[in-house]
């Protein structure tokens, strides 16, 4: 059986706190070497949503790079596609644990504070986790942070927003439209809270965009396609910092964070 492909992530991140707020309360976390990047959104204002973010993006990021292919195969269970298949489930166990760690911590921060749950701080995150060995990622999230793809020159949204201005979307957009930043999940707001996961293959010169809300309320995805076209002709640091410039040329109504990953061939 043909062994999959090996890969390298490279990665890169800002966080600005934007024209119109007074405190950022975004957060990003990168490991290379766990093979896992994510952006939180956190809310709450004096009731902490700074902490709420930074609080789940460490606990998700420690955990994930504790855990993260620990997993051993079973005996006579050696070849590559079962191995590939082993990698996804761990990783998929690892990723669903880290984040309903994160989500207990901070119902616990908000319950030491006096304040019921769905009151107090809470954060989004949207996240990837590399799988390996082999070819593909598992991406994660809860709220409207996104996660895009950018392969062969297309752009392509990898996750769908947990809002109720979406779901007014996918209900047909009858009626007033609701307000776009109404969140119908969140961590830190309930005990049950989880993550959607989803699985996606990767190929040598795949970019990942993780991003928050501040980025795509100010520039469309043919916008943020068009930038994300200048690697490797600009460095992904460069990008970064340019995807977030744009959005405080275009009004900066809220804080703005990023995070590119790219993959590529580990042998080349």
């Amino acid at each position: 059986m043909p062994q999959p492909a090996a890969l390298a992530m490279v990665t890169a991140g800002r966080t600005d706190v934007g024209r119109a707020r007074s405190r950022n309360e975004d957060s990003f976390g990168i490991s290379e070497e766990a093979g896992v990047a994510l952006v939180c959104d956190g809310m709450g204002g004096n009731a902490g949503g700074d902490v709420a973010s930074r609080t789940a993006a460490e606990a998700i990021i420690d955990f994930v790079s504790e855990f993260q292919g620990t997993s051993v195969a079973p005996a006579g269970q050696t070849d590559g596609a079962a191995a590939a298949d082993l990698g996804v489930g761990n990783a998929v166990s690892v990723v669903r644990s880290a984040v309903q760690l994160a989500n207990q911590r901070l119902l616990e921060l908000n319950r030491e504070r006096g304040l019921p749950d769905g009151r107090g701080m809470g954060t989004t995150v949207v996240g990837l986790c590399r799988v390996a060995p082999g070819d593909r990622l598992v991406a994660f999230h809860a709220g409207d942070s996104r996660l895009y793809r950018l392969r062969d020159g297309e752009l392509s949204q990898l996750t769908r927003d947990h809002s109720l201005y979406q779901h007014w979307l996918d209900q047909g957009g009858r009626g007033p439209a609701p307000q776009r930043n109404i969140i119908m999940r969140a961590l830190g707001t309930a005990p049950d809270v989880e993550a959607e996961v989803g699985v996606h293959a990767v190929r040598p010169g795949d970019l990942f965009l993780l991003c928050s809300d501040g980025l795509t309320t100010m520039l469309p995805d043919e916008g943020i396609a068009a930038l994300l076209q200048q690697v490797p002709r600009r460095s992904l640091d460069e990008v970064c910092e340019r995807l977030v410039a744009v959005a405080n040329e275009r009004g900066g109504h809220d804080n703005i964070t990023v995070v590119l990953a790219r993959f590529t061939d580990a042998e080349a």
